[in-house]
């Protein structure tokens, strides 16, 4: 797979997501839950992980331990979900079998794996704490427009900046049709996604498993599942009246 294909892929995500959250809150849980089940099929074989099945695992229940817990319990639990985690990839790897060879690497890795799906959650809490349905839709629709920028065939300069200018114009857009979200507040959010959106697409281009099917779709979508949580701080800041916006 590509990097425009990648890049697609990101901002298809992302579309996917803005669209869930403009409908509803089931959408919006079940579209975050597909793309995290997606991303941890791909994350360890992406790294290269000893135990990539048992690591897919343990990142998807994580996925989806922490969007039930966001959406009936709250955000403020998502800590004990992390934690929880973190227990799950040491057990994992206790009932490893195979002399446990690099057995810090696979505990990061898919620890670090659970915290982008966890971090998803934060799309959710943005619904379920009624911050605002409009800046799920303006986030995501950034992330889309900075991914659509990185598909072009130009230099590293030329595309990074590229997408932070298009991000951020985006972003300034939505946010001025938006009045809840606000021209400012949309043009740091879409500033913010176009940077890392390119700086993410050169990454994980280096990866030698990020031509894979799977591996190349956790590379993708980790842009827009680790958003979640802060666009919800975003969102926070807005309800509590972020000045200038």
């Amino acid at each position: 797979m590509g990097a425009a294909t990648r890049a697609a892929v990101t901002a298809v995500g992302a579309a996917a997501i803005a669209l869930a959250g403009y409908l509803s809150t089931d959408a919006l849980y079940g579209v975050v839950v597909a793309l995290g089940l997606l991303f941890a099929a791909g994350w360890p074989r992406l790294l290269g992980l000893p135990t990539a099945r048992g690591g897919s695992i343990v990142i998807g229940l994580a996925a989806v331990a922490a969007l039930a817990v966001v959406r009936f319990a709250g955000f403020g639990h998502l800590g004990l979900v992390a934690g929880l985690a973190v227990v799950a990839a040491i057990v994992h790897q206790m009932l490893r079998r195979d002399g446990r060879p690099r057995l810090v690497e696979s505990v990061s890795g898919i620890v670090t794996g659970a915290v982008v799906t966890i971090s998803a959650a934060g799309w959710l809490a943005i619904e379920v704490d009624r911050t605002t349905p409009a800046l799920v839709v303006t986030a995501a629709a950034t992330i889309a427009a900075a991914a659509t920028v990185t598909a072009l065939r130009a230099p590293i300069a030329v595309v990074g900046g590229l997408a932070a200018v298009v991000g951020a114009g985006v972003g300034l857009l939505i946010g001025f049709l938006l009045g809840e979200v606000g021209p400012v507040a949309g043009a740091l959010v879409g500033l913010t996604a176009g940077i890392l959106t390119a700086a993410l697409h050169i990454l994980f281009g280096q990866f030698p498993a990020s031509g894979r099917i799977r591996p190349a779709l956790a590379a993708a979508l980790l842009l827009v599942l680790v958003s979640g949580v802060p666009v919800y701080l975003v969102g926070r800041l807005l309800e509590s009246g972020l000045p200038g916006v």
